[in-house]
């Protein structure tokens, strides 16, 4: 990855951090999908495909079908399927340079991933049997679709860098956000037709099933949020970070609540990590009132390691969970229930890059990839 600054182009390079990692592999090919196995005690010991790439977004249908995707190395789409008992490759649409950011499931033969290609929009859809691109509206240079949510066959969002678009069941259209273009987004949440959330370096936008407008969140005006999950109207997680005066490290690690009313800012771990500080890129709301949030600390050192956090109901506190070496992130989650849970990324600092997944039983994280 490229190194992280402070500067206003933070936010943007984030979003992007698993696809310029990409690029100082390229070279290096696509490796071939043989079998292995990986992970400690416990450990999911089944057959996994030997690929290379980062892995950016996760959605978990069942325990039986999980998605994930990202960009393989050197860059094209890099698409992921686990059946129940092994994690596999599965072919996507033609794109030749195609990057996949975020992935969401409506049923076993409903889902949608969304990304780039030679830098215009890219949107492709299972429909049970195989992957296939959809068109985006009217695609402009520069368009980067980092989130998807769905909450029907009829009802799907997409968020990006030049705005916000929604899937009636029919086409993809541009919906107006507020100041035009909405620009900056990188996550949407959604529950229900009236109710979707949008978060990004802009802050955060709220669907009404009418329009699109900006929410008062909690001050913080240096920081960034790159994930969103909403479980109802009253209930919904932003994650990221933030660039305060009061953080000891160069970024921490933010989390801001949703209760039905109003935003509020929620204390959650910051452990030592230098320089770069602490980072959450992606959040999933489990049953019970628990939520996940995952990212890294010391990003783009070769030391960076895995960070997960998780909400209990009453307090946000960090999981262990495996950093295998070359630097690893995390940057999207996905979870079923209380003991299911699904956390995928990428290392680093290796060369070349190499997905990583790791899998919650209700007690421990191991690394099945």
């Amino acid at each position: 990855m490229v190194a992280v600054t402070t500067s206003g182009r933070v936010a943007r390079q984030i979003s992007l951090l698993a696809a310029v990692l990409l690029a100082a592999g390229a070279a290096a090919g696509v490796g071939p999908a043989r079998a292995a196995t990986v992970g400690g005690p416990g450990a999911v010991r089944a057959a996994v495909p030997r690929v290379r790439g980062v892995l950016s977004g996760a959605a978990a249908v069942s325990a039986r079908d999980v998605w994930a995707v990202g960009t393989a190395d050197p860059l094209g789409t890099l698409i992921l399927h686990w059946d129940g008992t092994a994690w596999k490759r599965v072919p996507g649409p033609a794109a030749a340079r195609g990057r996949l950011f975020a992935v969401a499931a409506v049923s076993a033969r409903d889902v949608w991933a969304v990304g780039t290609d030679l830098g215009r929009a890219l949107i492709v859809h299972w429909n049970g049997a195989g992957w296939h691109r959809v068109a985006a509206p009217s695609p402009a240079a520069g368009t980067i679709l980092q989130g998807v949510a769905a909450v029907s066959a009829r009802d799907v969002w997409a968020v990006g860098t030049t705005g916000i678009l929604r899937w009636d069941g029919a086409a993809w259209r541009r919906v107006r956000a507020p100041g035009g273009t909405g620009a900056g987004l990188t996550a949407v949440a959604a529950t229900s037709g009236r109710n979707a959330w949008a978060v990004g370096t802009g802050g955060i936008l709220r669907w009404d099933g009418t329009a699109w407008t900006r929410v008062r969140h909690p001050g913080f005006a240096h920081g960034s949020l790159y994930g969103v999950t909403a479980t109802s109207a009253a209930n919904a997680w932003a994650a990221g970070t933030s660039f305060s005066q009061h953080c000891p490290t160069v970024g921490c690690t933010l989390t801001v609540r949703w209760n039905g009313t109003a935003w509020t800012r929620v204390r959650s771990p910051n452990p030592p990590a230098r320089p770069q500080g602490n980072w959450l890129f992606a959040a999933a709301a489990a049953p019970a009132g628990q939520a996940w949030a995952v990212g890294g600390t010391s990003v783009t050192e070769p030391d960076s390691g895995t960070l997960i956090l998780r909400w209990s109901g009453t307090t946000w506190t960090r999981v262990r969970s495996p950093s295998p070496p070359g630097g690893v992130n995390l940057f999207g989650v996905a979870a079923l229930a209380g003991n299911t849970a699904w956390a995928v990324g990428g290392t680093t600092s290796a060369t070349p890059a190499r997905p990583v997944i790791l899998r919650w039983n209700g007690t421990t994280w191991t690394r099945v990839l």
